[in-house]
C-alpha cells in the first residue's frame, strides 16, 4: 500500500476521534504530536471496530501515555461480556512491523493487568480499575488482545509472535484436554485498517424495491412500515450487495456462530415455522415510497427504499443468503418479519439511535431455561413452604436477603460444597456452562433429585459467611492490587471449596434447624486463605492469578497439597 492510503487512514480516524481524545498530557507544539494523536486515534478505532460503543466511549477508552505499561486502550462491554486490550502504533512511513520490544512490553502489561497490579500503570488505567475488576470478576468475560498499527507487514517478527503465543497459551490453558478460548488475539495492520475503514465508509447507496405481505404502517411520530418478506427475496439482497447491506453496523457478519447454526437448521428443516422462531429484520432508509400496485389492500404492497441499511438481523440475512447460494433451494415458504423505518423528517442521529437500541436487547441465556426444569421447581416449592424465596428466573426486581437467594448463588454454593475441583474451576471459567444441558453432565452433578431444598439453603448460608470473610480481608488491604488481592478475588471459589471440606458439615445440611457457626467458619476460611497463598508461592509463583484459578490441573494440585 502507499503513503496515500496511510494519509487516508489518518484523515478518517482523526475525523472520527480526534475531537474526543484526551491529549492534556501532550505538548501540542512538539514535532511528534501528530503521530501521538494518531496513535491514540488508532487505539480508539480498534475499540470502536470491535465492540458496541459510541465514538466518545471509544475515545475515552484510550489510556496511552507515560507509564501505560504497553497498553494504549481498555474497554469492557457489559452487554457483550467482552474486554478489549489494545496496543497501537502510528507509522507514517508504514514499513516493517511493530518492534518486538513494544510487543513484549504489551504482553507484560497484560499480565500485570490480570494480576491487578494497578500501581504499575498510569492514572488513566487506575481510573478504570473498578471496571477492570468487574470484567475480571465476571465468570463469563472474554478478552480480545489487539495490536493495531499502520505497518505494512501482516506478520509480527518471530520473537514478538512467540511472546503473543506464549501469553495466549498461558491464559487459555484450563488444564483440560482442550483449551477454552478465554483470550483471543487480532492484528490490525495497515491493509486491514484501510479495508475496514473503506468498507464502513460506503460508496454508492443501496436502493431496494421489495414486496411485503400482510403489511402495516406507523404514521406518527415517524413514518415506518412492517410486514412479511420471503426468504427468496432476502437471498436476492444478499446476492446483490453482501456485507454492504450492513454498512451502518461496523462489526458486520459474525460467521457460523451457534445462533447462525440454529437459523440454518430452521431453514433446512422447518421453513414454515421460521417467522415464529426468528426476531426479524430492521431496515433504516432515507425514504420509503409505496407503489400503487396492490392499491389500498394490506395483503400485498410494493415499496421502493432509498439509501438502505440493515441495522438488525444481519445474521438472519447472511445465513439465508449463504444457504440459498449453497443449496439453490427455493425459500418462498420461508417468511420473515420486516420493519422499515424512514429517516425522513426524523431528528439528527435518530438512525444511530435506532441502530444501537435495536442491538441492545437482552439475550436469552441457557440459564433462562432452568425455569422449566422439574428439579428446580421442586426445590423452589420445598423452600417456599418454609417461607424461603428461591428465584430461578432472572429479574431486576429480585433482592437477596437472609431468606431469599437466586439460582446463581445456589449454583456456586452447591459447587463449592461438593469438593470437586474440576467443577469449582469450571465455575470460575464460566458458570453458564452448567446450564448448557439440563438433562445430564455437570448440571446434574449439581442439581438432581437427591438435592433437597433445605440443603441448598444451608449451603448458601455457609458460603455467604465465607464470602463475607473474604470481602472483609479485601477491605483490610491498603490497595486493591497485588498478589494478596488477586488471591482473594480470583481464588475465592477454591477457598470456599477448601473451607466447606475442612468444616465437614455436609451431613448436617439437610437439617431444618441448622445454623452456621460464623466464628468457626471465619477461622477456617482465614486458615484456607493462608494455605492457598503458601501453595501459590511454592508451586506457581509467576502465574497469572486471573487464569490460574480457571485451570483445573493447577487448582487440583493446590487442593491436593492442602488436603493431603
Amino acid at each position: 500500500m502507499s503513503i496515500i492510503h496511510i494519509n487516508q487512514i489518518a484523515n478518517k480516524i482523526k475525523s472520527l476521534f480526534a475531537s474526543d481524545i484526551n491529549c492534556d498530557d501532550l505538548n501540542r507544539d512538539e514535532p511528534n504530536f501528530e503521530d501521538k494523536l494518531l496513535t491514540r486515534c488508532l487505539a480508539a478505532y480498534a475499540v470502536y471496530l470491535t465492540l458496541d460503543c459510541t465514538i466518545a466511549e471509544a475515545a475515552d477508552a484510550v489510556v496511552d501515555g507515560a507509564d501505560d505499561n504497553g497498553i494504549d486502550a481498555l474497554y469492557y462491554s457489559a452487554l457483550s461480556k467482552k474486554m478489549v486490550i489494545v496496543q497501537s502504533k502510528w507509522s507514517k512511513e508504514g514499513r516493517n512491523e511493530p518492534k518486538s520490544g513494544d510487543v513484549s512490553k504489551f504482553c507484560d502489561g497484560i499480565k500485570d493487568l490480570f494480576n491487578t497490579e494497578f500501581d504499575r500503570f498510569n492514572d488513566k488505567v487506575k481510573a478504570k480499575s473498578d471496571v477492570i475488576e468487574k470484567a475480571l470478576n465476571e465468570y463469563d468475560t472474554k478478552y480480545e488482545i489487539i495490536i493495531i498499527d499502520t505497518h505494512s507487514k501482516s506478520d509480527l517478527a518471530e520473537h514478538a509472535t512467540r511472546k503473543i503465543n506464549d501469553l495466549l497459551t498461558e491464559m487459555n490453558n484450563t488444564g483440560e484436554d482442550t483449551q477454552e478460548q478465554i483470550v483471543t488475539y487480532r492484528r490490525l495492520f495497515q491493509g486491514k485498517v484501510y479495508q475496514s475503514l473503506a468498507r464502513n465508509s460506503g460508496d454508492e447507496p443501496i436502493d431496494l424495491e421489495l414486496n411485503l405481505t400482510n403489511w402495516g404502517m406507523v404514521a406518527e411520530p415517524y413514518k415506518a412500515f412492517y410486514g412479511i418478506v420471503t426468504g427468496d427475496e432476502i437471498a436476492d439482497w444478499w446476492g446483490d450487495y453482501r456485507i454492504k447491506l450492513f454498512d451502518k453496523n461496523i462489526r458486520q457478519v459474525l460467521g457460523m456462530t451457534d445462533v447462525n447454526a440454529e437459523i440454518e437448521s430452521t431453514i433446512e428443516n422447518n421453513q414454515s415455522n421460521f417467522w415464529y422462531f426468528n426476531n426479524g429484520i430492521t431496515i433504516i432508509c432515507d425514504s420509503i415510497e409505496k407503489s400503487k400496485l396492490g392499491g389500498s389492500s394490506r395483503d400485498y404492497g410494493q415499496f421502493k427504499l432509498t439509501n438502505v441499511a440493515i441495522v438488525n438481523g444481519a445474521q438472519t440475512v447472511s445465513t439465508i443468503g449463504r444457504y440459498k447460494i449453497d443449496t439453490h433451494r427455493p425459500m418462498e415458504d420461508l417468511k420473515v418479519h420486516l420493519r422499515i423505518i424512514s429517516l425522513n423528517d426524523t431528528p439528527k442521529n435518530f438512525g444511530e439511535q435506532v441502530t444501537r437500541t435495536n442491538n441492545r436487547q437482552n439475550r436469552i441465556e441457557n440459564r433462562d431455561f432452568v425455569t422449566q426444569d422439574s428439579e428446580q421447581l421442586r426445590i423452589k416449592t420445598e423452600l417456599s413452604i418454609e417461607g424461603i424465596e428461591y428465584s430461578i428466573m432472572r429479574s431486576e426486581s429480585f433482592e437477596s436477603s437472609d431468606r431469599a437467594f437466586d439460582l446463581s448463588e445456589a449454583t456456586i454454593s452447591l459447587i463449592c460444597s461438593k469438593n470437586k475441583t474440576a467443577l469449582t474451576a469450571q465455575a470460575k471459567r464460566g458458570i453458564g456452562k452448567f446450564y448448557e444441558n439440563l438433562d445430564k453432565g455437570i448440571y446434574k452433578e449439581v442439581f438432581n433429585q437427591s438435592v433437597q431444598g433445605i440443603y441448598v439453603y444451608n449451603c448458601v448460608k455457609i458460603n455467604r459467611v465465607i464470602e463475607k470473610v473474604i470481602s472483609d480481608e479485601i477491605q483490610k488491604l491498603s490497595k486493591k492490587s497485588g498478589k494478596k488481592y488477586g488471591t482473594l478475588v480470583h481464588g475465592n471459589r477454591i477457598i470456599s471449596q477448601l473451607t466447606f471440606h475442612t468444616l465437614g458439615l455436609i451431613s448436617k445440611l439437610n437439617d431444618f434447624d441448622f445454623e452456621p457457626d460464623e466464628d468457626n467458619i471465619e477461622q477456617v476460611t482465614l486458615s484456607m486463605i493462608s494455605e492457598v497463598e503458601q501453595q501459590l508461592e511454592a508451586q506457581f509463583p509467576e502465574n497469572i492469578l486471573g487464569t490460574l484459578f480457571k485451570n483445573t490441573s493447577k487448582c487440583t494440585s493446590i487442593v491436593k497439597s492442602i488436603q493431603s
